[in-house]
């Protein structure tokens, strides 16, 4: 198996080339600094995503207030938190990275408000 994977760890770009067998990483080229490396070794074994997205709120300013996970989260996980996202109201205090709803789907992951 091999596949590309467009370094973001800085301005470069990096197209990274990862092979691998049976699960195995086997080869890595296309790097330019061990972070690339690193990273696309990452992102190829288990790739993890920051969730940004909005939720309900009540007796807020706005019918909506933006909320992010409080640290990047497995990307298969992502679709699911949603729905469970989508179905919450968040209610006062409005405090800048308070927890408004914890360990979501067991991730260790929590969901926090931002710039309130």
């Amino acid at each position: 198996m091999e596949r590309e994977i467009i370094c973001v760890v800085c301005p470069s770009s990096c197209r990274v080339t990862v092979k691998a067998k049976d699960g195995e990483v086997t080869g890595v080229s296309g790097y330019s600094c061990r972070r690339g490396r690193d990273y696309a070794v990452h992102e190829f074994a288990a790739p993890v995503r920051t969730l940004t997205t909005t939720m309900q709120a009540e007796g807020y300013v706005s019918p909506i207030i933006s909320v992010r996970s409080s640290r990047p989260m497995p990307k298969e996980k992502q679709a699911a938190c949603m729905e469970v996202i989508r179905k919450e109201i968040v209610k006062p205090p409005f405090d800048m990275n308070r927890v408004v709803i914890e360990n979501i789907l067991e991730t260790g992951v929590d969901i926090v408000l931002t710039n309130c």
